[in-house]
């Protein structure tokens, strides 16, 4: 059996291939390499994984393997077999280096080649700068994903000031948090990217530890239909069942999924919590409501080393499963010098680990008695700052975009 060929049908039955890309696998397709470039070449293109028939197709030299087991299990086969496979050339060159060469030689020589081999068997990375070769391959692995993608390796937020300032998109990777003072509009415009995320064929997922999945689905729903249908509406059930059912076959049938996860239970969510979700839904862009409500896997009881320790799970999660995360967070409500504007850094009580963590920060911030919402950047580690305004009828879904300085 040909293990290339059995996790390649993995990936392709499972529909799983995030945490494939995130793990640096190319090098362990030799037999089946053109195999594995077309799957993600496919991938970039259509943001979809293709059915192995599709591959089967194109090329003729491979055959699908039937299987049973989750992905992780064959690329962990996969790895054992290029480790052996390497480990007995490295040996047996070095036996017989012995005969012509001194041993300290033979050891630097093993020691090199080993350190090759690390990068399957620990998640910690070693880059050489002076390596140009393997530069030039990531730079065509980025414009590849870039040019499928519309010009950005990220996802798109949609709104054309972020687009330009934050170059990158929400890339596989990025920690995006999003701070504002509670009520002020942080989990509508959150959940707003992740309608411009959906539209774009990608998969979201929201967990929200403070809503039910229905009232999310409704705010998701009244943003979708864009004016269609008021979000008072759903919430009373005041809905043509007729004219619904006719948009939703329109808009969802053959599409990508949305899934929503809240806590009913009395149970902490922590980062575990989230990582086991990542692994049944596969999404591309997750959206976390809110930090505060979040526990760390260490058991914290203070509220500052806790919430820092969530930070930095958040990023962990978003590399190791090489997907952008998007943490929405309260200002703290300890510094309220100044809720009638959009919250600086400072005023989130573990603002240090946020400097540390994400790679953008956005302050998210709804004027009172009014439809203006405010978006400005606190930290953008990819490009510039940038600020602009919301004009948003919330109960309708419709959203108009503004850059001029306005009367507040």
């Amino acid at each position: 059996m040909n293990t290339e060929a059995t996790l390649i049908s993995a990936i392709c039955k499972n529909k799983d291939i995030s945490t494939i890309l995130a793990d640096n696998v190319d090098d362990l397709f030799t037999s089946h390499k053109d195999v594995w470039d077309g799957l993600k070449s496919y991938y970039y293109k259509f943001k979809a994984i293709p059915e192995v028939g599709i591959l089967t197709d194109k090329f003729r030299d491979f055959e699908s393997v039937e299987v049973k087991a989750e992905t992780g299990y064959y690329l962990e086969q996969l790895k054992a077999e290029y480790l052996t496979s390497k480990l007995k050339t490295i040996i047996l060159r070095s036996g017989a280096g012995l005969k012509e060469d001194a041993p300290s030689r033979i050891i630097a020589q093993m020691q090199s080649d080993l350190a090759g081999l690390s990068k399957f068997t620990s998640n910690v990375r070693d880059l050489d700068v002076t390596d140009f070769e393997s530069a030039e391959k990531y730079f065509e692995q980025v414009r590849q994903r870039a040019s499928a993608m519309g010009g950005s390796p990220g996802i798109p937020t949609g709104f054309k000031a972020m687009d330009t300032a934050y170059a990158t998109g929400m890339a596989p990777g990025h920690l995006i948090v999003a701070i504002g003072w509670p009520g002020r509009g942080k989990t509508w415009f959150t959940s707003y990217l992740a309608c411009k995320a959906w539209e774009q064929g990608f998969k979201p997922m929201i967990i929200s530890l403070e809503m039910s999945p229905e009232d999310m689905r409704n705010r998701i729903y009244t943003m979708m239909g864009s004016g269609l249908f008021k979000a008072s509406d759903f919430s009373r059930g005041d809905v043509n069942v007729d004219d619904f059912r006719s948009w939703s076959k329109k808009n969802f049938e053959g599409k990508n999924g949305f899934v929503l996860v809240s806590n009913e239970g009395m149970g902490s969510v922590n980062a575990n919590t989230v990582q086991a979700k990542i692994d049944q839904h596969k999404p591309d862009l997750v959206i976390l409501d809110y930090h505060q409500l979040f526990s760390d896997t260490k058991g914290s009881t203070g509220a500052t080393e806790r919430n820092m320790n969530v930070s930095r799970e958040f990023k962990m999660l978003a590399m190791n499963n090489n997907i952008p995360i998007i943490d929405i967070t309260a200002a703290t409500m300890d510094d309220v010098s100044d809720q009638d504007n959009p919250p600086m850094l400072s005023q989130v009580a573990w603002s240090k680990a946020i400097e540390y963590d994400a790679d953008m920060a956005i302050a998210i911030h709804r004027y009172t008695d009014t439809n203006m919402i405010e978006i400005v950047s606190r930290k953008n580690r990819h490009g510039d700052g940038f600020g602009f305004y919301l004009d948003w009828d919330i109960n309708r879904g419709i959203i108009k975009e503004i850059y001029e300085n306005i009367q507040k």
